[in-house]
């Protein structure tokens, strides 16, 4: 099953590490992250190419809109969750700590249809900025990795999943009653699910999809439930039941993905140096 047509255009390049892609209905246009660049970028449709939009973003990598209207940003040197207003991009923190702890190194955010934010805190920032930043030391202070959960207007997280050894990119399903995470691993490599309980809490962990090449790293969902993944040859796109349907090559490795567009069908690719994007026969899933 072919759900994608005509070519992988690439629409931007020459970045250090692209990442984060978030659709802004409001500007009509995308943004994403340079990691090394510490800059967000944006692209619109009718300048079709990319500029800077927020400089010294603290060299943030994943980023969501909230229900607020606000651009949720995973930032490494500060290793916090912050949020920047759409309107003149000023800055709040979020969450930074867990008990007397720092967090690890923020990756990926989403937000829920009731204004819940969900976000992973793998070890990988800490050790990219170790060896990135001259002078710049961290060490990791919390005993793992794990999915947190916060509501959008307190800056107390909640563990949701600690099992899970690097937790990277996380999804809801259209209906937000399953959590994808992927574990992005050299010794797991594979996309996990699980049950989502009206008052958040998980339960049924198992094994969703193993990704062929690369590790799994970004997700979305599409209006039929199937989820697309970023790899180290493309995007693997799988069925509710995790049975593989599609994959659509890319000639670098891809590290996240987003739907956006006017209609919601055309998929942005964020791939190492580039900005990609392909249009699709189908659209966002995202139940608002």
């Amino acid at each position: 099953m072919r759900l994608w047509t005509g070519d992988v255009a690439q629409l931007a390049t020459g970045f250090g590490f692209t990442e984060g892609p978030c659709w802004i209905p409001g500007r009509g246009a995308l943004l994403f992250t340079d990691i090394p660049g510490n800059t967000i970028q944006i692209w619109r449709p009718a300048d079709n190419r990319a500029e800077t939009l927020i400089g010294n973003a603290h060299f943030a990598i994943g980023l969501a809109l909230s229900r607020h209207d606000e651009i949720l940003c995973c930032e490494h040197t500060t290793r916090s969750l912050t949020a920047r207003s759409t309107r003149d991009f000023r800055r709040r923190v979020l969450a930074s700590g867990y008990g007397p702890h720092v967090l690890n190194s923020t990756n990926d955010v989403i937000c829920a249809s009731d204004g819940t934010i969900l976000f992973t805190d793998p070890p990988f920032g800490v050790r990219y900025l170790d060896g990135a930043l001259h002078g710049y030391q961290q060490a990791q202070e919390l005993d793992g990795a794990w999915v947190f959960r916060i509501t959008d207007r307190t800056d107390r997280p909640e563990p949701l999943m600690t099992e899970i050894y690097r937790p990277n990119g996380l999804c809801l399903s259209p209906d937000e009653k399953i959590l994808y995470v992927s574990d992005s691993s050299e010794m797991h490599h594979k996309v996990l699910a699980m049950d989502v309980a009206p008052d958040w809490s998980l339960s049924g962990l198992r094994d969703f999809a193993v990704m062929p090449m690369g590790v799994p790293d970004g997700m979305r969902v599409d209006i039929e439930g199937r989820l697309w993944v970023a790899g180290g040859d493309g995007v693997h796109v799988y069925a509710p039941d995790g049975a593989p349907v599609d994959h659509v090559p890319v000639p670098e490795m891809v590290t996240n993905v987003e739907f956006g567009g006017a209609d919601l069908s055309e998929l942005f690719i964020t791939a190492t140096r580039s900005l990609y994007r392909v249009r699709t026969k189908t659209r966002s899933g995202r139940a608002w």
